[in-house]
């Protein structure tokens, strides 16, 4: 960082915010030379492949930080490759099946795009949600089971109102994004049974 003028008895001099501050911080000079940082990224990234392609592929290594260097979904640091198959979680909409006597339920569209560019769409209701979220808990391993996200709550008065099923959509389809998109999680026994059932 190139060294400050000293400014005139008649300016107030400008205090850095951080100047007291005990804290790690570390701040970043205005003159980063773009194209160098560019080349040191791409130095590090092809680093990074030809060490991939030296490393056996374990899909029993242990989770690491996720990593920079992948094209579809996250890599943990060291796991080889994902073994989710989805690419892309959708959920487009939702329709309401039966009449309210005869016990009308909601189905949400999830249209899921694979690595592979194919689009599945499955039609599920909020119980299915919730029972693979129970299959998981009941299944998964104890390590994994802080990357379960809460279940969207239920509402029973409400289950019907467009409002209340437009909030539910987008809390379902971020709920079956961080499962599906797990890098380990997305392709589990029981969420490919799960994209299977009826």
């Amino acid at each position: 960082m190139a060294d400050a003028q000293p400014q005139s008895s008649s300016e107030p001099q400008a205090v850095h915010p951080f100047a007291n501050s005990n804290s790690l911080i570390v701040v970043i000079p205005d003159n980063i030379d773009v194209e160098e940082e560019a080349r040191l990224y791409e130095e590090l990234c092809d680093a990074a492949n030809d060490e991939a392609a030296i490393r056996p592929e374990s899909p029993h290594s242990a989770v690491g930080a996720p990593s920079v260097f992948s094209n579809d979904i996250w890599l943990g640091e060291g796991t080889g490759q994902s073994t989710g198959f989805a690419r892309d979680v959708q959920i487009s909409g939702w329709t309401r099946v039966g009449d309210k006597r005869e016990g009308a339920y909601i189905v949400y569209d999830c249209a899921i795009s694979t690595k592979e560019g194919t689009v599945m769409h499955v039609h599920k209701r909020y119980s299915d949600f919730a029972e693979l979220h129970a299959r998981l808990r009941a299944t998964l391993p104890q390590y994994q089971q802080r990357f379960l996200p809460a279940m969207p709550p239920k509402s029973p008065l409400s289950k019907f109102r467009p409002t209340f099923l437009e909030s539910r959509r987008r809390l379902l389809q971020h709920w079956l994004s961080s499962i599906l998109l797990h890098p380990e999680i997305g392709g589990c026994q029981a969420v490919r049974e799960w994209m299977m059932a009826n």
